[in-house]
């Protein structure tokens, strides 16, 4: 169960991959974080279930320096997501000390021949305790293995600390920040379920050096362990839109070096507040109808990373911005603008003068079909039944 838990949880979590472009960069901080928890969970299945000697071998040890990335990784996460800033600075580099240390407190083993690494496998294998009894540099395995629990949890409390300090819960009225909100608070809440109970089956497996009895103490513990795995690892499908990010428009159009429009010195004072307000969106509506008067999407290369490039607007504040307040996706709404401008030349008289084809191709679409099927959506008829209705 554990095995086919963890493969799903390696499968979703490529989801954040994929949306990577459109959204907030603070997310590759998520997908290293439940990356690295899966990791994780596949190396206590290997040592615990597996019996292949081969399997643990691989992810007993070796992974061990990533396991104390996890809470630096979900901290940057929930500090993104905060402060819509994903960017690591020069004191960020703290947070990867300890994974350093245990990357020297393990070094012999990385150089271990593979006899040698079998050897230690077929020993976990036989008793799991056998895992406390390995001698590395200066950390022995005890302190490594029940370590790993208590960064995790001492970090996933200082996020919890960042929110409340940053009062983000004073705006839970609006609508972006209580989505953010209820997902930040459900993150913290299903990462203390799986690492408190994590670290109490640790503490009575170190206690009881019997895998057999440690279980059966554990029952319930564990329980609760793979019941914080699943939540963590299948808790995007219940929160699609934090892909989004948390738009703080004001903060992101101040920070280009010549704005296309003036922005009032009431709205400056709002900078990074957490709310959207009715200022904000028609800041960001009049900073895009500034940006569409030189028609950039009449270019077949024109995307939502080259209006992010063009607007100095980040790619997700444009996604979020389309999909929840215009309520259409970026490709339909392109294909819009160019449908109208295609409108536009051919009232004007251009298609006396101009073929269909390259009345599309001044429009900016990169084939015949794709422009077909795109005037029919928009006008719910093709182009020629359009002319002949003229």
């Amino acid at each position: 169960m554990l095995f086919y838990l963890t493969i799903l949880g390696f499968l979703i979590t490529f989801l954040i991959v994929l949306n990577l472009r459109t959204s907030n960069k603070a997310n590759l901080y998520l997908f290293f974080f439940l990356f690295i928890n899966n990791i994780y969970s596949l190396s206590h299945y290997a040592a615990l279930n597996s019996g292949n000697k081969y399997f643990v071998a691989v992810m007993l040890v070796n992974f061990t320096p990533f396991y104390l990335l996890l809470g630096p990784f979900f901290y940057f996460y929930v500090r993104g997501l905060v402060y819509d800033d994903h960017k690591l600075y020069k004191k960020d580099i703290i947070h990867f000390i300890p994974a350093i240390l245990i990357l020297i407190n393990i070094s012999p083993y990385l150089f271990f021949s593979v006899d040698q690494k079998l050897m230690y496998a077929a020993g976990v294998i036989k008793n799991p305790a056998n895992i406390f009894n390995y001698k590395f540099l200066f950390l022995s395995p005890t302190i490594s293995f029940i370590s790993r629990p208590i960064f995790a949890i001492s970090y996933v409390i200082l996020s919890a600390s960042l929110i409340y300090k940053k009062g983000l819960n004073e705006n839970y009225k609006n609508m972006q920040p209580k989505l953010i909100y209820r997902w930040l608070i459900s993150l913290i809440a299903m990462a203390l379920l799986l690492y408190f109970t994590f670290l109490l089956f640790s503490m009575i497996g170190y206690y009881t050096r019997n895998i057999q009895e440690t279980q059966l103490r554990s029952e319930y513990i564990l329980y609760g362990t793979g019941l914080g795995l699943l939540l963590l690892n299948f808790s995007l499908l219940f929160f699609p839109n934090i892909l989004y990010g948390l738009p703080q428009l004001d903060f992101a159009m101040l920070k280009q070096k010549k704005p296309i429009i003036e922005i009032d010195t009431s709205i400056k004072k709002e900078v990074k507040s957490f709310e959207i307000s009715d200022d904000k969106l028609s800041l960001l509506s009049a900073k895009i109808d500034a940006y569409l008067l030189s028609l950039p999407y009449i270019n077949i290369n024109f995307t939502l990373s080259v209006m992010s490039a063009d607007t100095d607007i980040p790619a997700h504040h444009l996604s979020y911005y389309l999909n929840e307040h215009l309520k259409i996706n970026f490709n339909t709404w392109k294909n819009d603008l160019r449908i109208n401008h295609v409108i536009d030349l051919i009232n004007s008289g251009s298609y006396e003068t101009l073929t269909l084809d390259a009345l599309s191709k001044q429009s900016g679409f990169g084939s015949r079909s794709s422009f077909i099927n795109a005037f029919k959506i928009k006008t719910g008829q093709t182009p020629s039944e359009y002319l002949q209705n003229l």
